[in-house]
């Protein structure tokens, strides 16, 4: 110990008072900007990861307050978030005959009007009716405002139309712009019916493929576009019968088309890998795989990217509300955007098929949180909207959340087991039927392709347990039946006995 220090002066006392409270003020705003910091890191990485999260899997927002639909999935289909409404447009449904009044008359609104609407976030161009026989095709796009349709016919040939021919498909060239300029994409679809000649010969889908990215899309290998240079969005293929259905020509019965589809998408999206590529099952899945018949291994294919699959919920009595509404099945068929396709109006589908208010609103009530229900489509814009109706607007509606009905019943039991008889028996007509076009083939959409089912005697074994055997009169031959139709019978008619308010579907 040294004896002889001295005591610290007072003004050392406080000197050393001073230093303190600097270094103490210096640590704690180290200790503030560190805190800082570390808040911004652990912030940016929990957005970073929310952003992550909702890329990967599908959110929810609030819904309109003044719907029933409590949130609004999210889903990156071809219109970005928003739930689309697809519109046909071309055909003039309005003027088919089944509503007097309009009968003949050329009512559809141009391009133009449909975009500016606001309704749509797609129009299908209804339809290139013929192809097959490379480069054999043709378009039909009629009855637009009393002007003349856009009617386009290339032979095998490949000798495009006379010009004034051409010259009305050429005029649609500025509508389509504006409307891209409004952000509503301009799809063409393909086939459309049951009657129409179309088909695809072995090797004509990458033909067809190259055919339609010339013509329709970004190429530049045809000076000869029937839209000029206008640059469409996208291309759907309607195939509603196959090579052994009884509507199909010689040429068409020659072999199996659902490779060359595959094909056909394979090839688009290399040459056009933003093309939007659609696909237009019936909502009626066969028996004996569960499959659309027509088109089943094109949606199945793992080498193809389809953008969205628009099942058509009409004409279609066994699979449309109020029995069969098979959504749910659909989805395990198919993992991205699904949309339901109705019609604009009864008169657009004599076989059933139209939600009223009431209906409608029960079916969106039981999709609208589904992340794969993208939206509804309608056939067609011209019975959808005025002068006819505003079922459009009805639409557009239910799908932005609002209430468009006091909802009606879910959807009944499916009557599985009658859904042979159906399809290969001989149909109850609707009671305009016989006022209407080709009453004696103007069935459902794909009634010939199941009677090309397994038969009883086809080799193919016996029956399996639970199922029997059954003529079926419109082919003359025995198919396989479940033998549940009594039991389904009786509980689509308990169900309507429970329900007086719902109409059941014509067929």
């Amino acid at each position: 110990m040294n004896t002889n220090s001295q005591a610290p002066s007072r003004d050392e006392n406080q000197g050393a008072k001073r230093r303190l409270l600097v270094v103490t003020i210096a640590i704690f705003v180290l200790v503030a900007i560190a805190a800082t910091a570390t808040g911004i890191l652990v912030v940016k990485k929990n957005n970073d990861a929310a952003a992550n999260s909702s890329s990967a899997n599908p959110t929810t927002s609030p819904g309109s307050k003044n719907g029933t639909n409590s949130t609004t999935p999210i889903y990156n289909g071809p219109w970005g978030n928003k739930k689309a409404l697809i519109g046909y447009w071309g055909q003039n449904a309005i003027g088919n005959g089944y509503t007097p009044e309009f009968k003949g008359q050329l009512l559809t609104k141009n391009l133009t009007w449909q975009c500016d609407s606001g309704l749509y976030q797609q129009i299908n161009l209804a339809f290139m009716p013929e192809f097959g026989s490379y480069p054999r095709f043709s378009l039909s796009l009629g009855g637009v405002d009393s002007s003349s349709g856009c009617y386009w016919y290339q032979g095998t040939d490949g000798v495009a139309p006379a010009a004034d021919v051409q010259a009305p498909c050429i005029a649609l060239a500025p509508q389509i712009k504006h409307c891209q300029s409004k952000n509503v994409k301009i799809v063409l679809s393909m086939a459309g019916d049951h009657l129409s000649d179309y088909y695809f010969h072995v090797g004509e889908g990458k033909l067809y493929a190259q055919l339609l990215f010339d013509k329709f899309l970004e190429g530049k290998g045809d000076p000869v576009r029937p839209f000029g240079d206008a640059v469409l969005d996208g291309i759907e293929l309607d195939i509603e019968k196959n090579y052994q259905a009884g509507g199909a020509s010689v040429e068409g019965a020659k072999n199996d088309w659902q490779p060359e589809m595959i094909e056909l998408f394979i090839a688009l999206k290399k040459l056009s890998p933003k093309v939007i590529l659609g696909v237009v099952p019936q909502c009626y899945l066969n028996h004996w795989d569960y499959t659309d018949y027509n088109m089943g291994r094109l949606i199945a294919s793992q080498n193809v990217k389809i953008d969205y699959v628009l099942i058509q919920y009409y004409n279609n009595p066994v699979c449309s509300y109020p029995f069969g509404f098979n959504f749910n099945d659909w989805k395990l068929k198919f993992k991205g955007p699904l949309i339901v396709g109705l019609p604009g109006d009864p008169s657009s589908a004599v076989y059933g098929g139209f939600l009223r208010p009431n209906d409608l609103q029960a079916v969106t009530d039981s999709i609208f949180s589904d992340a794969q229900f993208s939206g509804y489509s309608v056939y067609d814009v011209s019975s959808s909207n005025p002068p006819l109706s505003a079922y459009s607007q009805t639409l557009r509606d239910a799908l932005d959340g609002k209430k468009v009905g006091n909802g009606s019943p879910a959807p009944g039991p499916i009557p599985r087991g009658a859904e042979i008889v159906g399809r290969c028996g001989n149909p109850t007509k609707p009671p305009l039927a016989s006022i209407g076009p080709d009453t004696d083939a103007d069935f459902f959409a794909n009634a010939y392709t199941n009677c090309e089912a397994p038969s009883c005697g086809d080799g193919v074994g016996t029956c399996p347990k639970g199922w029997n055997c059954i003529l079926c009169t419109s082919c003359d031959k025995a198919y396989w039946r479940s033998t549940s139709m009594e039991q389904d019978v009786a509980n689509s008619t308990a169900y309507l006995k429970a329900h007086p308010e719902v109409t059941p579907p014509v067929g």
